[in-house]
C-alpha cells in the first residue's frame, strides 16, 4: 500500500523554536496570514501508548493548495514534536493527510508497518495520529480526520491566503 492511496499530502509541518518569529519569516516570503491557536488544549493526548500533556502552539497557513504548519512546543512532555526537535532541532517535522476513515487508515497503516507514535483529540473534536514511516530525517506522517468543520476551517484558511497582499493582518487567533 502507498500512502498516496490515502490520499494527498495536504501539510507540510514545521517544529520550530518560535512560532512569531517563524510567522514573521513566511510573511517576508509572501506566506500569510497564520491562524494561530496558542496552548491548544486537548481532551486526549497520548504518545507511544501513554498519556502526555504536549502544551503546543500551531499556527496555519497556505501556499496555493499546500498547508504550512508551524508547531512550537512549550514545555517537556513526552511529544512526537520534542522528539524531533531534541534530535534534530528546527525543520519539517511531518507531512499530513486528511483522512476520511482514521480508525480504518490507521489500521491500514499499522499493518503496513507504520508505527503510531503520538495521538490526539482536541476539545472541539478534532482527531490526528502521528506515525513513524520509514522515511530518512525523523519526519513523520500526520492523519487528520476529515469533518466538516476541519474542511470548512482550511478552505476559509486557504481563502484568506489567496486574498491577502501583505497589508492586511498576518496573524489571525483563533
Amino acid at each position: 500500500m502507498l500512502i498516496g492511496k490515502l490520499g494527498p499530502v495536504m501539510q507540510v509541518a514545521y517544529v520550530v523554536d518560535d512560532v512569531d518569529a517563524a510567522i514573521a519569516l513566511w510573511n517576508k516570503l509572501g506566506i500569510g496570514p497564520f491562524f494561530v491557536s496558542r496552548h491548544i488544549q486537548y481532551a486526549e493526548q497520548t504518545y507511544r501508548g501513554q498519556h502526555t500533556e504536549c502544551d503546543i502552539t500551531a499556527a496555519f497557513a497556505y501556499s496555493g493548495d499546500l498547508q504550512i504548519e508551524l508547531v512550537e512546543q512549550h514545555n517537556a512532555a513526552p511529544s512526537a514534536f520534542a522528539d524531533f526537535q531534541n534530535r534534530y532541532g528546527a525543520g519539517v517535522q511531518h507531512v499530513g493527510l486528511l483522512s476520511n476513515d482514521i480508525a480504518a487508515d490507521t489500521a491500514t497503516l499499522a499493518d503496513q508497518g507504520f508505527s503510531p507514535l503520538h495521538r490526539t483529540l482536541s476539545s472541539i473534536g478534532v482527531e490526528t495520529v502521528f506515525f513513524e514511516p520509514p522515511l530518512l530525517g525523523g519526519t513523520v506522517l500526520e492523519l487528520i480526520q476529515a469533518s466538516p468543520l476541519i474542511t470548512e476551517g482550511f478552505a476559509q484558511m486557504k481563502a484568506a491566503a489567496q486574498a491577502w497582499d501583505g497589508t492586511g493582518p498576518s496573524v489571525i487567533e483563533f
